[in-house]
């Protein structure tokens, strides 16, 4: 690829890190993965970040490692838009961190940009991958918490102060379940793998013959994955089908409102949990529109698997700007 230019894209999450140089049409060049250390604080989650970034620009000729000079760092949390401190990261246990000057000494050529993770996959979406022709739509990410990112007339929409979009923390139960966030009832809070499994376990309590407990126990040495709980739900197994109906009931509560009120063309699901099958899909869209304000009176907009798996958060950071 003549003349190619590259980005450094940096995905940062609760469990690993990974990076990639992405070149113009988002494709990856020597990804990399290791496992998020936060023992050392922000010192030492920023050393890892540049340690790994750093062996990536290795790979490159001093001519192409040269012309690199963009670094995007996705991260799990909303990013003040002028001190650029990451202001809140549950799952890091992370308050007003600046990860941005701890990354400057690894990267003193580069520009470095600090973006909210989720926003990173759903422009990454919108530029390559399902959410492309939609300038009006949305990424929703199901798995750990429940991240999103919105793309209005064709560009990321922070909101009027730029502080992000954070659709698992609107509130849809008050007073309800606790979330990582500190507060009670979030979105995030019920449609989260926790809240999977929370429904799950209470399920598994009254049908002891679960196809979850054939061989396995509660015990947390040896859960059931979330891969298996969906699998027994199809098979019509009824502690797990309770709780995936349950879960597709809650997020479909949530994304009405979001329709509601933004009205997208599209939504695109990602993370873990998006990976099912057609089934699921109709059956959320078919919940979506019976909890919209004018039911399935006026558009639905389609909710649809999103196209680039765990690589959309690299190579949305890689070209954010």
């Amino acid at each position: 690829m003549v003349n190619m230019q590259y980005s450094l894209g940096i995905d940062l999450g609760g469990s690993h890190i990974a990076a990639a140089l992405v070149d113009e049409e988002g494709r990856l060049l020597f990804k990399k993965t290791r496992q998020t250390d936060i023992s050392g604080g922000v010192k030492g989650v920023a050393a890892d970040i540049g340690l790994l970034g750093q062996s990536l620009l290795k790979n490159l000729d001093h001519n192409k490692r040269a012309s690199v000079e963009h670094v995007g760092v996705g991260v799990p949390g909303p990013i003040h838009p002028e001190t650029r401190k990451i202001i809140s990261a549950p799952n890091l246990g992370w308050e007003d961190v600046d990860l941005f000057s701890e990354l400057v000494p690894y990267f003193p050529n580069q520009e470095i940009h600090i973006v909210n993770d989720a926003t990173c996959a759903a422009w990454a979406e919108y530029k390559f991958g399902a959410l492309q022709d939609y300038p009006n739509s949305m990424l929703l990410t199901l798995g750990t918490g429940l991240g999103g990112g919105l793309i209005y007339r064709g560009q990321v929409f922070d909101g009027g102060n730029s502080y992000g979009f954070e659709p698992g923390h609107t509130i849809l139960v008050a007073d309800g379940e606790l979330c990582s966030c500190g507060r009670r009832g979030c979105l995030e809070a019920y449609v989260s793998v926790k809240a999977l499994r929370r429904e799950a376990d209470k399920a598994l309590k009254q049908y002891p013959d679960s196809l979850l407990l054939r061989d396995k126990s509660l015990d947390a040495s040896m859960p059931y994955t979330i891969r298996e709980l969906f699998a027994a739900a199809a098979a019509g197994d009824p502690a797990a089908k309770y709780s995936v109906d349950l879960y597709v009931h809650y997020l479909a509560i949530g994304i009405a409102s979001f329709v509601v009120i933004l009205q997208p063309e599209i939504i695109a699901l990602g993370g873990g949990i998006s990976h099912q099958g057609t089934e699921f899909y109709t059956g959320l869209q078919e919940a979506v529109a019976r909890h919209l304000l004018a039911g399935a009176r006026q558009p639905v907009p389609p909710v649809i698997p999103a196209k680039l798996g765990n690589d959309a958060g690299i190579v949305g950071a890689a070209i954010s700007r």
